[in-house]
């Protein structure tokens, strides 16, 4: 049972910190609390005893909340892929803040309709399911709890199609996807902007845009808009829309540091006044991967800002300003709200004044960071550049960095020396 309130809190704290506060607790109550009290004390301490359902697009395993029954739908037979026949059903839930779709297989399925009535509130621990638009539930039973909220369920908005001006802010590699008449194709996924924010983007023909990179704008006629399975705004392009130049570039609007409140997806701007040093974390799954903690401030507020995977390896410094593009917020382990930037975020450092110049150099991998050298000035980049690689760069120096804006090779790259050095020796050997 305790592995279940932790999985409601796994995104705040580890488990060994759970299990610590557990016995604190315990201790704190003369050891006449159990376990499974100690633990509940401990998630409301972290004010996860239960979530509004607006909140349950948070990065934890399993929610704990109170819904009221609003309707069923009918039970559902399908076929599975071992060609067993399956049941599905849904009961849509909802409270003060917003509704959600529990989804019951099988025996359950058939079962739910007898077990409660519309109307009923109902406490429920429950995991996402195939998108965060849907809970599985683990534990469901009736409570006293009352609920006021519309008790007519609200349908789900359809897609529509819109003439849109989108900035790209990223594009991902192209990625190889199986239609179902078995064909191939490439789709591209990003993040996108317009005057209304930012949204995913979901390109299905990665030829559509061609020759288009980070930073470029157009016009985007007949695009769908809908709510994408994870949560915010979903921008797809597909063959029925029309790629065109944009007339003029769209400006994305951001909000105050101090406006930004948990359970949103948000663009900010600030300066990093704290950049602590990456560490490594293991994941679920066994993998490896990094973890880091900077601070960044405005004249509203300042926040604390978790960056995962590749965004903790990138090389920060103190006073330097950023954007953040579609970023989540949420409630940390110290309950103040901060910002999680990952896979489905952009972060870009910008330059403050500076000048453009050009500079004939080497590539060095420093323990600073990847820099560019001549002998006299290094200058932080960032980019795909091979360590060794002589090359002129051009672009604005800021501070200690150049904000590359194109590249001229000049030389052979310490890689292609070594190859053809390992190639020369082979030679000799076989001689």
């Amino acid at each position: 049972m305790v592995r279940y309130h932790y999985a409601l809190v796994d995104d705040l704290i580890s488990r060994e910190e759970f299990d610590r506060r557990i016995e604190k607790k315990i201790e704190a109550c003369g050891n006449l609390a159990d376990e499974v009290a100690a633990a509940l004390l401990v998630v409301r301490d972290l004010g996860r005893s239960h979530v509004k359902i607006k909140g349950l697009r948070g990065r934890s395993s399993l929610f704990c909340f109170y819904a009221k029954i609003l309707a069923y739908s009918e039970v559902k037979e399908f076929d599975r892929a071992d060609g067993n026949k399956g049941l599905v059903a849904r009961v849509t839930v909802a409270d003060e803040t917003g509704q959600t779709d529990l989804v019951f297989w099988d025996e359950q399925a058939a079962a739910i309709s007898e077990s409660f009535e519309a109307g009923e509130v109902v406490e429920v621990i429950g995991r996402h399911g195939k998108s965060l638009k849907e809970i599985q539930p683990l534990n469901l039973r009736k409570t006293h709890v009352e609920i006021n909220c519309d008790m007519n369920p609200k349908e789900q908005r359809q897609p529509e199609r819109k003439d849109i001006d989108l900035m790209f802010i990223s594009l991902q590699p192209a990625k190889t996807f199986t239609r179902k008449d078995g064909t191939t194709g490439e789709m591209v996924s990003g993040i996108v902007g317009d005057a209304g924010g930012t949204a995913r983007l979901l390109c299905w023909d990665a030829v559509m845009l061609s020759g288009l990179t980070p930073g470029m704008a157009v016009h985007a006629g007949g695009v769908l808009e809908k709510e994408g399975d994870f949560g915010g705004r979903e921008i797809v392009i597909d063959e029925n829309t029309q790629i065109s130049p944009v007339v003029q570039m769209p400006e994305i609007p951001y909000i105050p540091l101090g406006e930004v409140k948990p359970d949103q997806t948000v663009t900010v701007s600030g300066h990093f006044v704290q950049v602590l040093p990456p560490r490594p974390f293991t994941r679920r799954d066994g993998t490896s991967s990094w973890v880091r903690n900077v601070r960044i401030s405005d004249e509203t507020a300042t926040l604390p800002v978790v960056l995962w995977d590749d965004e903790a390896s990138r090389t920060f410094l103190t006073g330097e300003k950023v954007i953040i593009y579609h970023v989540p917020a949420r409630v940390g382990r110290t309950g103040e709200t901060e910002l999680s930037v990952g896979r489905g975020s952009c972060l870009i450092i910008v330059p403050e004044g500076g000048e453009r110049i050009s500079i004939d150099g080497t590539i060095i991998e420093s323990p600073e960071g990847k820099v560019i050298d001549n002998g006299v000035q290094a200058f932080l980049i960032e980019g795909s550049y091979q360590h060794g690689t002589e090359i002129i760069l051009h672009g604005i120096m800021s501070g200690k960095r150049l904000f590359i804006e194109g590249d001229e090779k000049t030389g052979i790259s310490l890689e292609i020396v070594q190859t053809d050095l390992k190639q020369f020796l082979e030679s000799l050997e076989s001689a």
